[in-house]
């Protein structure tokens, strides 16, 4: 399953628009409030109309607070008013050849709607039929991780080392699709599943290919962080990183994001397709939504993150967002979408200083925000000197408090500092100190 494009309207801050993706990864960068987290929540409404042939599942709407609102000013008072109709039109492929489907909002007292999804919901609802009957039919994932991740699963701590995860009784593969478009899901779901499959290979004395695989998922992921398992004793996921062993409450945020992710992508192909055994992370295809996937993770770990993804899971879409020039320079032609000009691309041969400025828009990158203050109060700092030369009466004590000023913010620099003072102790202004 992918989506090769999508064109919103009224759809939060977009009036209308159209965005295309790439088969595998797909980055969005833009300045903060042009969009990228609204273009993964249109996606999730989206990808989300699969569930409408699916039992036991919701699709996810357009909610009241995607409707795009208008400001007016008439008289003294603005008013803020709603538009509609809502609209994410959307054009992709479910496995048998290209398809179209809407899901629109009509009004404030409506219910999401759904238009041209007659091929999808068939195709849907063919999958249902065939998992019921136990037939090797192989189920897309669909997974939302959005910014609050890790705060979420710092707010389910217990106070414990235990992580209070259950052994899972037997059900359906569509377990597998429960609260995986929710973006604020924590890793619950994750440790107990990782702890039913450690207890059942206890218990039958045997390696299950499955653990096996979502085990290798995560170390390939994990960067320097081998051998994570489910300890029965603590009660909760473990992870080694040479020759130590920490609890995840323990791990580094980067870490335990990383892991918790990754882990929750791994365990999901493998609860929708089981008939897969160890190949369900590589064979399972989907679409995977991950708001700043630079979460947390050092410079060396985000520049490695995006193809250890593509790697472990080959054949899912992935939509991301980010605000890391390291992320940028490992992607490939086409896959990223640039929000504040769609028409800057990149390529991995440039250097995170060209990135940033070229396609990120940061000026002279190559020095600090301060060095750049320093520079432009130095100017003014002459400037004022030399109109202080002629000047006398108030204007010149007027350019004077102006140099005072103006290096008075960068005092703390002593040769910065100096340098200006020498500079004006030559200029021998009345009035000063020689």
């Amino acid at each position: 399953m992918r989506i090769d494009r999508i064109e919103v309207k009224n759809f939060r801050g977009f009036e209308q628009r159209a965005f295309e993706f790439s088969p595998s990864f797909n980055v969005l960068i833009g300045d903060n409030g042009t969009g990228k987290t609204a273009i993964l929540d249109a996606l999730s409404v989206a990808a989300g109309a699969i569930f409408l042939g699916l039992e036991g599942a919701t699709p996810p709407g357009i909610h009241r607070d995607d409707v795009r609102q208008v400001m007016h000013k008439r008289g003294e008072v603005p008013t803020l008013e709603a538009r509609y109709p809502v609209e994410v039109a959307c054009q992709g492929d479910l496995g048998g050849g290209a398809i179209k489907w809407v899901r629109t909002l009509e009004g404030r007292n409506k219910h999401t709607t759904h238009g041209q999804a007659g091929v999808l919901s068939r195709t849907t609802l063919a999958w249902s039929e065939m998992v019921r009957e136990g037939k090797d039919v192989v189920l897309p994932l669909l997974s939302y991780y959005g910014t609050g991740r890790l705060w979420l699963q710092r707010r389910t701590r217990r106070g414990t080392v235990a992580d209070g995860a259950r052994v899972l009784k037997p059900g359906s593969r569509l377990r597998g699709y429960r609260g995986c478009l929710d973006p604020s899901s924590d890793h619950k779901g994750f440790a107990s599943w990782f702890k039913t499959m450690e207890m059942i290979q206890v218990q039958e004395g045997r390696s299950l290919g499955t653990l096996s695989a979502v085990k290798h998922a995560l170390s390939e992921c994990m960067k320097d962080w081998t051998d994570v398992r489910y300890d029965l004793r603590l009660g909760t996921l473990v992870a080694r990183k040479n020759d130590v062993e920490l609890p995840f409450d323990m791990l580094s945020d980067g870490a335990r994001s990383m892991l918790a992710m990754v882990g929750d992508i791994a365990y999901r192909t493998a609860t929708l397709n089981p008939h897969l055994r160890n190949l369900a992370p590589a064979k399972t295809p989907g679409i995977v939504l991950i708001d700043e996937l630079d979460l947390h993770l050092h410079p060396n770990w985000q520049r490695e993150v995006v193809d250890d993804l593509r790697r472990v899971f080959p054949r899912m879409q992935f939509v991301v967002t980010t605000h890391s020039p390291f992320i940028i320079q490992s992607l490939r032609k086409n896959e990223l979408i640039n929000l504040d000009d769609q028409s800057r691309e990149t390529l991995p041969s440039r250097s995170i200083e060209d990135i940033a400025e070229e396609v990120m828009g940061v000026a002279v990158p190559q020095r600090s925000q301060r060095h750049k203050e320093m520079m432009e109060a130095a100017k003014k700092y002459y400037e004022a000197l030399e109109a202080a030369k002629e000047a006398d009466g108030p204007e010149l004590e007027r350019l004077k408090q102006r140099m005072d000023e103006l290096s008075a913010p960068f005092s703390d620099d002593v040769a910065y500092h100096a340098f200006l003072e020498l500079q004006r102790g030559a200029a021998k202004l009345p009035g000063d100190k020689s």
